[in-house]
């Protein structure tokens, strides 16, 4: 069932849909940037060893520190950007990250390619 109330009857002026487009328009741009800056190719780092690998997170993970890692494959041929995020924890072949929007995400080991440390001071303030 519709409601149509005439335009006389409305208790203030309604621009319609010209008080979103603004709004509209601002979220998809950035998410066509954020699109634009997830598909830029991205050079593959040096290909680490397991210790290596274990090592830089196990001291990410004492140190309260976040880590870049970069994953050796990608479903497009392309190597994705590097994740960033705090380490939480470890469990069943998977890490765990923190990433700044809060959200927890699993990696799994063997896909790591690189892992990087990042300064925490800057790493949070980005």
């Amino acid at each position: 069932m519709e409601n149509n109330v005439p335009q006389s009857r409305w208790l203030y002026a309604d621009r319609g849909m010209k008080k979103w487009l603004g709004w509209i328009l601002s979220d998809h741009s950035a998410y066509l940037e954020d699109q634009a800056n997830y598909e830029r190719p991205v050079s593959p780092k040096s290909l680490q060893c397991e210790a290596v690998i274990d090592q830089r997170l196990q001291e990410a993970w004492q140190q309260s520190e976040g880590v870049a890692i970069q994953l050796n494959y990608s479903p497009d041929g392309l190597l994705s950007p590097d994740i960033e995020g705090a380490v939480l924890g470890y469990q069943e072949n998977q890490v765990y990250l923190q990433q700044k929007s809060g959200r927890s995400q699993p990696v799994s080991v063997e896909d790591i390619r690189h892992v990087s440390l990042l300064d925490s001071e800057s790493w949070w303030s980005q």
